[in-house]
């Protein structure tokens, strides 16, 4: 039997998944506006936005989404993020997976 063999991803700098199930129902569709948002600003070689099914984490009026860790400068996580007020806090986030992001020094 062959062993499995790496691939790499079309994409460059990492993903970030987001529950197809709390986003199918909002008022917006986090993970379109997100892929539209990283288009506009020429990420989107960068960084994949996945849809995946329920992550059995389900807040109300919010979408759940995860950047994992280990990703640029990013520190990963879950997130409960509401897909008009907070959207653009976690699209900050998301940009701190790409190589040229620094972290904070303070």
């Amino acid at each position: 039997m062959a062993a499995a063999r790496p691939v790499r991803p079309p994409w460059k700098s990492g993903f970030v998944l987001v529950c197809k199930k709390c986003s199918g129902n909002k008022r917006l569709d986090l993970r379109k506006w997100l892929e539209h948002r990283l288009a506009a600003e020429g990420h989107a070689d960068e960084v994949r936005i996945l849809k995946v099914s329920c992550m059995d984490i389900c807040p109300k009026a919010r979408v759940m989404a995860v950047i994992p860790p280990g990703q640029g400068h990013a520190p990963g996580g879950c997130f409960a993020v509401d897909p008009v007020s907070e959207r653009e806090d976690f699209y900050r986030q998301i940009l701190k997976i790409l190589p040229d992001s620094l972290p904070e020094t303070h």
